[in-house]
């Protein structure tokens, strides 16, 4: 008899489960390293939004800048030219003297040259300025007629 009371005393006062105490300590840890990871998490994805912002953007000042090259600024001074992103609004001043081009053969080329400063801005969609920048592009003006030809 003494020892069934025995194996019953010992079988209520071991551990068959977890305390309250040591349910709320599991709970403190695992709230401590879950408020680290979703920190962690919003500052990484607050990132990847920042640089995806950049990358939009350096795309379309490439855009503009590719744009801008394959314009004459002594013939267009000013404009505006509408992209899928953006539209960009242009304006240029000359920033040195007019200059005759030179012919290897005739001497006097074509053209009359001079450098200009082609201030730009580029637009969302719904007006709001974006990004501003500045280029230096060489504009041309035909002024004579080329010679004509002779056949041989």
């Amino acid at each position: 008899m003494k020892s069934l009371r025995f194996q019953r005393h010992h079988l209520s006062t071991g551990q068959q489960g977890f305390s309250l105490l040591e349910m709320i300590a599991a709970l403190t840890i695992l709230t401590i390293g879950s408020v680290v990871l979703f920190s962690w998490l919003g500052q990484t994805m607050g990132q990847l939004t920042r640089f995806q912002l950049q990358e939009t953007e350096s795309m379309a000042r490439i855009q503009a800048v590719q744009f801008l090259s394959n314009q004459n600024p002594a013939t267009a001074p000013s404009g505006k030219q509408l992209f899928d992103q953006f539209y960009l609004e242009w304006t240029s001043s000359p920033i040195s003297e007019t200059r005759e081009s030179v012919s290897p053969m005739d001497g006097l080329g074509l053209y009359q040259i001079t450098l200009y400063n082609v201030q730009s801005k580029a637009f969302h969609h719904d007006g709001r300025e974006w990004f501003t920048f500045s280029v230096r592009l060489a504009g041309y003006k035909q002024v004579r007629k080329p010679a004509a030809e002779k056949p041989f």
